[in-house]
């Protein structure tokens, strides 16, 4: 049977399933290609036509019993499955400039991780991990997932909200407050480290905790500097993936629920601050966040300011200027 496009193999599938006597209780659309959930007598199985770099892909999903067998065996044999493509990194051109595009195949769980607050004065260091699994992949593209930068904020608690149902148990995410984040900074500075490996600790952090919790075999996290610095960061833990990290890794599914569910942490801090100073901490390190800093000060004093702000900041050295 010659598979020349999506169309024609999903066709040949339905088509192989009636013959086979596969009951075909629903069939919907996934990225690249279609996904199949079928019956045979009291037996239940998923299965996904997809195409990747590599030409048709074949994946088979749930547990050991008949329905399974028949997938695996006659009908994939029939359609000529070849080995799935994990994941793969190509170059484009976009702007005149070369970028990174992500292409990753929803046959296996994977991971993605990001942060937000890096360039925020105040506020935290939040970094997060999303483990996405074939069946959750077409419910986070209905939901509009994307990178939390092209996300209004008012629509971001909702959205981080049903990321937190849709993976339940798949997502950590860890929030370095000003105090804890400045505690840290100061440590790894003093070992003579910089900023970027106090981010592959966070992010090394909740690739750990998150493997612990699901083992996966791909993880891919936006890149901001040496990737060796996560990579040694996980030897020393014990643990081997496959890491992937490229700029604007947010394109992949994963890494942009990720950043959505950082994002979310950032803003909860945001107005829990705001409710609890009676003042608007801003984002970003503006003239507007110069002068909230001094107004923190009047109000509460210098040596509240590490409570709020990353001190290492050249904001700082503004922020006190002319202030006692």
């Amino acid at each position: 049977m010659n598979i020349h496009d999506l169309h024609s193999a999903a066709t040949a599938a339905e088509t192989l399933c009636r013959d086979l006597g596969l009951e075909i209780l629903e069939q919907k659309e996934i990225p690249y290609g279609r996904q199949f959930k079928v019956r045979h007598g009291g037996a239940g199985a998923i299965f996904n036509v997809y195409y990747g770099k590599k030409g048709l892909n074949l994946v088979v999903q749930g547990a050991d019993n008949e329905a399974k067998r028949i997938v695996e065996g006659e009908l994939f044999t029939r359609m000529r499955g070849g080995a799935p493509v994990k994941a793969e990194v190509k170059p484009r051109k976009t702007s005149d400039r070369p970028v990174q595009e992500i292409e990753a195949a929803y046959d296996e769980p994977w991971m993605g991780t990001d942060e937000s607050g890096k360039g925020d004065y105040f506020g935290p260091l939040v970094t997060a991990g999303v483990i996405v699994d074939p069946d959750a992949v077409p419910l986070l593209r209905s939901l509009g997932v994307d990178d939390s930068k092209k996300i209004t904020d008012a629509k971001i608690p909702g959205m981080a909200a049903e990321i937190r149902k849709i993976c339940y148990g798949r997502y950590k995410v860890l929030s370095l407050k000003p105090e804890k984040y400045n505690e840290l900074y100061e440590k790894f500075t003093s070992q003579g480290k910089k900023l970027n490996s106090l981010l592959a600790w966070a992010h090394a952090s909740v690739i750990e905790n998150l493997l612990e919790t699901q083992p996966v075999n791909l993880v891919i996290a936006d890149k901001f500097a040496d990737e060796s610095l996560i990579e040694n960061r996980l030897k020393k833990l014990g643990r081997t993936v496959k890491l992937i990290q490229v700029p604007k890794a947010e394109q992949n599914l994963a890494v942009a629920a990720a950043s959505i569910l950082a994002r979310d942490a950032l803003l909860r801090w945001h107005s829990e601050a705001k409710a609890q100073h009676g003042i608007s901490l801003p984002k970003g390190a503006s003239v507007q966040v110069i002068q909230a800093g001094k107004t923190f000060i009047k109000n509460n004093g210098r040596n509240h300011l590490r409570h709020v702000a990353k001190l290492h900041f050249k904001t700082t050295e503004d922020v006190l200027l002319c202030t006692d």
